[in-house]
């Protein structure tokens, strides 16, 4: 009954009309019940959809000759989307029927305007190539001359379609696609890169959203500077087809001509230089000793401090105790030893607080001591990476970068860089520290982390004093590679005569000191065998103490 109050309506509508076909519909994907008929209107039986042939009428042939394997398009105007049959047509967009369903197909084309390839989307979505997929380009270039004023390149086919069937547009000027989505705009774009590269502006317009947004900066990257401009899309859509239905036609108009420049990454204008400036230093945190805090200005988040000595010399020592005092003031901290086990790290951080040696002896401390200290002082403070063995750099940086975003830390400690690249078993040492000392410092930078590093001293040349025995250690002797001493902030050296009459002080020297410049002796320190700790002494105190 429907179905013949359909036909009536039909009827009435255009009575000299005569039947050419049925196929596949546009509005419902039905693949065989919308009638096409010799005036160009159509009209869908199964959801009654009428298409006037006035307006938006229906092409029953397809007017390209389609080789072997392609499918026979039929062009229509998809009034959902409010693109016009001249758009379809002159741009190859349309329908057809594959695997017994009804489709839509972008034809490609060569500079010949022959299809060689063709790209279907089903009804749920789902993209298929069929032809040469090689010979894809910006979808449809083959309409348009290199050079020009301006080029828009959108992130689809539809985007495209409902762009040049605005009024301001009629179907005329240059417009192309990428033919893979936002993630491969780069490489298609690349693909094309002379067409592209010859117009004098070239303006984008992906999806508003986070993969369109990571597309526009490696698409600027890629194209010649201060060529690229980026078009914004109305308030609430996500693209310009979203925006066409939205009735945001003349936004879209204006938004496509106050299109701005895109910068390059990096590249800051007069406003953001301003505002950087405007912004608060970051006063840096005391070390536990005030002769390493007056020579430094502290401990900042963002830099890169690394902590150097010779074999057995103090370096876990000192950066436990500096690890200690960040947990007292309420900083959140992450360490990734891996010369020693989650349960020695956890020792050495609560025998600072306790000021008792537990590695040598527990005598007197009971497990309820050592649990209420920890949850008073640590929890929730200190985020420990328990390693199982060797870790390559991917996996080191992955889990600085977990703790400083995940965990919310203010600094990691990683203890020791040495250990780190010999289980890498590449061989070239060289190659990797400068990898992984590369990854490190733009971990810093764009997280906003603060990182200790602790770095081994290759063995002194003949004639150098060892570290052991007191030898003074130079940035030179930085095991491995000098992009540990260029790429640091900051470089502390630890060095002690563990045979001389005083194998308890050590000398703390600042080997770089990029925020003030200032170099040389900070500070002494003097390791107390009964509390484990080292305290800050001066010259006059040790006189004092040692009168023979």
């Amino acid at each position: 009954m429907n179905l013949e109050r359909s036909k009536s309506s039909l009827k009435l509508y255009m009575p000299e009309s005569q039947l050419l076909h049925k196929g596949p519909c546009i509005a419902c994907q039905s693949s065989d019940a919308c009638a096409v008929y010799d005036d160009g209107h159509a009209y869908c039986f199964s959801c009654n959809t009428h298409f006037p042939g006035s307006e938006e009428p229906a092409e029953a042939k397809p007017e390209k000759k389609t080789a072997a394997g392609l499918l026979q398009v039929i062009y229509s105007a998809i009034p959902k989307r409010k693109i016009s049959l001249d758009v379809a047509r002159s741009n190859g967009y349309g329908t057809a029927k594959w695997n017994g369903q009804a489709v839509q197909v972008a034809e490609y084309c060569n500079d010949k305007g022959e299809v060689v390839a063709q790209k279907v989307k089903t009804a749920d979505k789902r993209f298929t190539i069929l032809g040469d997929a090689k010979q894809m380009r910006l979808w449809p270039m083959h309409r348009f001359k290199p050079g020009g004023k301006r080029l828009l390149i959108t992130e689809g086919e539809t985007d495209l379609l409902a762009w040049q069937s605005l009024p301001s547009q009629q179907n005329r000027w240059p417009a192309v696609s990428v033919p893979n989505g936002a993630p491969a705009a780069r490489k298609a774009i690349a693909k094309c890169l002379d067409f592209v590269e010859s117009f004098e502006e070239v303006v984008l317009c992906f999806d508003n959203d986070e993969a369109g947004r990571a597309a526009v900066d490696d698409v600027c990257n890629l194209l010649t500077p201060g060529k690229v401009k980026v078009m914004q899309l109305p308030v609430g859509c996500k693209d310009i087809c979203e925006a066409v239905q939205n009735g945001e036609s003349a936004a879209l108009q204006e938004l496509f001509w106050a299109a701005s420049m895109k910068r390059p990454d990096g590249i800051v204008g007069s406003e953001e230089i301003l505002e950087a400036l405007l912004k608060k230093p970051d006063p840096g945190v005391e070390y536990p000793w005030e002769g390493l805090t007056h020579m430094l200005h502290g401990l900042r988040r963002k830099e890169l401090v690394t902590l150097t000595a010779g074999t057995g010399v103090g370096k876990s020592s000192v950066a436990g105790l500096i690890a200690h005092s960040l947990v007292k003031k309420g900083i959140r901290i992450g360490y990734i030893s891996l010369e020693e086990s989650l349960a020695r790290t956890a020792e050495r951080l609560v025998s600072a607080e306790l000021g008792r040696p537990l590695h040598l002896s527990r005598e007197g401390v009971t497990d309820e001591l050592l649990e209420s200290t920890w949850r008073g002082v640590f929890d929730e403070q200190v985020v420990i990476f328990n390693h199982f063995g060797s870790m390559d750099a991917e996996g080191l940086t992955q889990r600085v970068k977990y703790m400083r975003v995940a965990e919310g830390v203010d600094f990691v400690f990683v203890d020791h860089l040495s250990i780190l690249v010999s289980g890498w078993g590449d061989g070239d040492e060289r190659r990797l520290i400068d990898n992984v000392m590369t990854e490190l410092r733009s971990i810093c930078e764009q997280t906003g982390v603060g990182m200790v590093l602790i770095s081994h001293l290759r063995s002194p040349t003949q004639g150098e004093k060892a570290h052991e025995e007191g030898g003074r250690p130079k940035l030179n002797q930085l095991r491995g590679s000098k992009a540990i001493s260029q790429l640091s902030d900051a470089v502390i050296a630890i060095q002690r005569d563990q045979q001389g009459d005083d194998p308890h002080t050590s000398e703390v020297v600042v080997l770089k000191n990029r925020f003030s410049g200032r170099t040389g002796l900070a500070c002494k320190l003097r390791y107390d065998v009964d509390s484990g700790l080292m305290q800050e002494v001066s010259d006059e105190l040790e006189e004092t103490e040692c009168p023979f």
